[in-house]
């Protein structure tokens, strides 16, 4: 599976990618939103949209990403009270399950975006196509299967890695200190 975890990693690096670029056209539409608006009186209605569809796709190109890092928010409550064999099956029974959620969506957001009123609807400003800020959710599915298909056949075989591996997440906290060092330190 050494092949699965290369086109993981491949992805999470596309992801970066298109992270940099749409934090950058995010930041300078806003930019020049809030200059025209409020300093030249002249209001962009253009720049309000472009920053609005990139924030929708770095919020699902952005949670595909916090998976692969294994920085998604999960509720640990019961599983850290398991131990051995039981805990690593019931981390196996939830990595498939994110998977197959990640999986279902994806087959529901491809049907989505192909229905005619979404094919032909335009974005009340640019008039673009609202397929583009749409296709978002499916291409962040997309990458978000492949990250946990990735952490699913890891966790199964119980590979251990440190950036994605629910063994980690639920024995660490966000900037990896064992739990057990946490209890004398005040937060």
């Amino acid at each position: 599976m050494k092949l699965l975890n290369t086109l993981s990693d491949g992805v999470f690096k596309v992801e970066k990618a298109i992270v940099i670029v749409l934090v950058g056209v995010m930041f300078i539409s806003l930019t020049i939103g809030v200059v025209f608006r409020y300093f030249l009186k002249m209001p962009l209605h253009w720049a309000d949209e472009t920053a609005i569809f990139s924030l929708v796709w770095l919020t699902f190109v952005g949670g595909s990403m916090s998976l692969k890092q294994g920085q998604i928010a999960a509720v640990t409550m019961f599983i850290d009270l398991l131990k051995g064999r039981l805990r690593h099956i019931l981390l196996c029974f939830s990595t498939i399950l994110v998977f197959g959620f990640g999986l279902l969506l994806l087959f529901a957001s491809i049907h989505w975006i192909t229905q005619p009123t979404i094919v032909f609807q335009r974005s009340s400003i640019m008039q673009i196509p609202m397929l583009y800020p749409y296709l978002s959710v499916p291409v962040g599915l997309f990458f978000f299967c492949i990250h946990s298909l990735n952490l699913c056949v890891q966790t199964i075989r119980g590979v251990e890695n440190s950036a994605g591996h629910l063994e980690t997440i639920v024995d660490t906290v966000p900037d990896n200190k064992p739990l057990k060092s946490l209890k004398n330190e005040v937060i």
